[in-house]
């Protein structure tokens, strides 16, 4: 694979070296042997035999995009991997692909109960148990962390209209000297909480749209630059930053900051509403 390729240093046509990972047992027994054998060099061609490296050419290199798979993986003939395991004509397991990823829990079980009783059935749900609950983990950490930043922009809207609520107090009064009713100037505020909430809406999901687009190309260029690592493929076996965009989640991210912008405006708009036109225009 790719990765194994390029640590090897080896290219399509050259040559690599892979010693057999055989059991130690029939090694000592062979070492055992030739001790007393009366032919030593029989013997220690039989050893030989044992232990001698297989030297195979490589017929192409690819990337399957799972750092784990392109850095320690190598695809050989099934006969070449018997005899390298000293397996004769019986393998180690064999692997099943399903059309539909989710239903292999179902047909793990499938064989377990019904097909193979004694087969012991692993799925990649299985294999990769311990990825999916530190994704998990971080989703649940990313949307209360979401929640708080929307939390903390709501404040700051909250408290930059009630800042425009004092620098104006002189304007509503002279609204409400006008006849402006409660309502009109309550609408009035919720309608610039609502503004900044839209606009702030559109500029998030049109960068962060953008950001996810160019992730890979993004993180490629820190490390080049800066040297910033942001994802490692040895910690996420990811060579390159997988992404979904789920339009249900984006939609109620989008619905939620823009409620909590709009509702942040309605205590300084209350207050905006409460002053008493004389007092207001007595302000100054």
């Amino acid at each position: 694979l790719f990765r194994s390729a390029r640590s090897l240093g080896v290219q399509v046509g050259g040559k690599v070296t892979v010693y057999p990972a055989k059991d130690l047992g029939p090694i000592l027994r062979a070492l055992n042997e030739a001790e007393t054998a009366a032919n030593p060099k029989d013997a220690i061609k039989k050893i030989r035999s044992l232990v001698l490296p297989a030297e195979l050419t490589v017929t192409g290199i690819f990337a399957s995009g799972r750092y784990q798979y392109d850095s320690e993986i190598l695809l050989v003939p099934l006969h070449i991997g018997q005899e390298l395991y000293g397996l004769e004509d019986s393998v180690h397991g064999v692997s099943v692909w399903l059309t539909e990823p989710y239903a292999a829990p179902a047909y793990a079980t499938k064989f377990r109960t019904k097909t193979f009783p004694n087969l012991e059935a692993a799925t990649w749900i299985d294999l990769n148990r311990e990825i999916f609950d530190a994704i998990r983990l971080e989703r649940n950490t990313m949307f209360f962390l979401l929640l708080f930043i929307v939390i903390v922009a709501a404040f700051s809207i909250m408290n930059t209209l009630i800042t425009v609520t004092v620098m104006k107090t002189r304007e509503i009064g002279v609204m409400k000297a006008l006849g402006a009713t409660r309502n009109q100037i309550i609408w009035v505020f919720l309608t610039q909480g609502m503004v900044v909430g839209a606009f702030g809406n559109i500029t998030g999901v049109g960068l962060g749209l953008s950001i996810l687009y160019w992730r890979n190309e993004f993180k490629d260029w820190l490390a080049a630059r800066l040297g910033i690592e942001i994802f490692p493929p040895g910690i996420y076996q990811f060579s390159s930053i997988p992404a979904e965009l789920i339009p249900s989640d984006l939609a109620i991210i989008c619905v939620s900051a823009f409620v909590i912008c709009s509702l942040a405006a309605l205590l300084p708009a209350v207050v905006a509403a409460r002053l008493e036109p004389i007092k207001a225009l007595r302000h100054d």
